[in-house]
C-alpha cells in the first residue's frame, strides 16, 4: 500500500505534539479525519492542525473508505470499545496505552483484530526511539558482559488532577492510575531491554491517599535469562527521581526511562555518555514503524500480544500478588 490514511479517535491533549502530527510527518501517511465528542474543541483541532475532515460521530469516520487505519487516543476506559469497533468495520488499529483498564479488556481486542484480520499496535512508543534502541544495542553486543542485575527507580511529587486530563487518577476510567499510564512504559521497556519476565511478584498502596488511586509499587523482576532485579515507583515523593541501573559482569549502564538523560557505560572506573537530541514528536519513530508494517515493507508484530502481557503484570502488582509466565 502506497499510503495509509489516518483516523484519529479522540484528539486530546496527547496528540497535539506527542503523536498527532507525525501521522502527518512519517512518510507514506497522512491524516485525514479526527474525531471527538466536544465540537468546539474538534473543530479547532483540526484547524490547527491542517486536517481535511473532522466529525463528532465516530461511526462516520469508521465507516468511511477513505480510512485505512484509526488511532484511538482516548482515555482508557473506551479503548476496548473503539478497538472493537474499529475492527467490524476493517480498520488496522493503534492504540494509547495502557492497552485498557483490564486484561479482559485487552484479550476482547485481541480477538476482535484477529478474527477481523487486522493489525493491533498499542503506543508503547519508546521501543522505537533511538535511546532505547542504542541501549539495547549496547546490552546486546556485550558493552557491559553478562547482565547479572537491574534495579529501577522513578519518584516524583504527588501530581494535581490535570483539569485537561482528569481521568488519569480516576480508577475507573483509567484502571490503575498512574501505575498503569506511566508505569506501563517503565514495564514494557524492561520487557524490550532484559525480555520475557518469567516471574514477577509486587505490590501497590496508596500512602499519600490523595487520590483514590494507588501511588507506591514495588516489584521484583525475574527475567528468562535468569536475570533479576527490582522496580521501585513512587508518585508521592518529595524529589523527581529517574533511574536504571543495569549491572554486568563487565560493567553497568545507567539511563532514564521518562527523560532524555543520556546513557552512560561505566567499566573499569571509565564512563562513557550517550548522549539524544531530544524529539519533537516523541511517538513519531514508532509510528514510523508501524506505518511502515501496515504497508508491508518491515515486519512488526501486530498481534498486541506484548502489550496484553505489561497488562497481565500490572494487573497482577497493582492488588499485590505474583505474576507467572505461564499465565499466558
Amino acid at each position: 500500500m502506497e499510503k495509509i490514511r489516518f483516523g484519529i479517535i479522540g484528539c486530546g491533549m496527547v496528540t497535539e505534539v506527542k503523536s498527532g502530527p507525525a501521522f502527518q510527518k512519517v512518510p507514506g501517511s497522512s491524516l485525514d479525519t479526527v474525531m471527538r465528542r466536544d465540537e468546539k474543541r474538534l473543530v479547532s483541532y483540526a484547524q490547527r492542525h491542517g486536517v481535511p475532515r473532522y466529525t463528532t460521530d465516530y461511526l462516520e469516520l469508521l465507516k468511511s473508505p477513505d480510512i485505512d487505519a484509526v488511532y484511538i487516543a482516548t482515555p482508557p476506559d473506551m479503548h476496548a470499545f473503539y478497538t472493537i469497533e474499529a475492527a467490524k468495520h476493517g480498520k488496522a488499529v493503534y492504540v494509547e496505552k495502557p492497552m485498557a483498564r483490564t486484561v479482559a479488556e485487552c484479550r476482547e481486542m485481541i480477538k476482535a483484530c484477529r478474527d477481523a484480520g487486522v493489525p493491533l499496535h498499542v503506543a508503547y512508543y519508546r521501543r522505537g526511539q533511538p535511546k532505547f534502541l542504542r541501549a539495547k544495542e549496547l546490552l546486546e553486543s556485550g558493552a557491559i558482559g553478562q547482565i547479572r542485575s537491574f534495579n529501577y527507580l522513578y519518584a516524583c511529587p504527588v501530581p494535581d488532577v490535570d483539569p485537561e486530563r482528569p481521568w488519569l487518577l480516576q480508577k475507573e476510567k483509567a484502571g490503575g492510575g498512574l501505575l498503569y499510564d506511566v508505569g506501563s512504559h517503565m514495564v514494557d521497556i524492561l520487557m524490550f531491554m532484559l525480555g520475557k519476565p518469567l516471574e514477577v511478584t509486587g505490590r501497590s498502596a496508596n500512602l499519600s491517599r490523595k487520590h483514590g488511586t494507588d501511588d507506591t509499587t514495588s516489584a521484583i523482576f525475574r527475567f528468562t535469562s535468569d536475570v533479576q532485579g527490582a522496580m521501585q515507583l513512587s508518585f508521592s515523593a518529595a524529589e523527581q527521581v529517574d533511574r536504571l541501573w543495569i549491572s554486568g559482569d563487565k560493567g553497568t549502564l545507567l539511563l532514564s526511562i521518562m527523560s532524555n538523560d543520556p546513557i552512560e557505560i561505566t567499566k573499569g572506573g571509565k564512563t562513557t555518555v550517550f548522549p539524544f537530541e531530544p524529539l519533537e514528536h516523541v511517538q513519531q519513530p514508532y509510528i514510523e514503524r508501524v506505518v511502515r508494517s501496515l504497508r508491508g515493507i518491515e515486519p512488526m508484530d501486530g498481534s498486541g500480544s506484548s502489550a496484553l502481557l505489561t497488562q497481565e503484570i500490572l494487573e497482577t502488582i497493582d492488588p499485590g500478588g505474583t505474576w507467572h509466565a505461564e499465565h499466558l
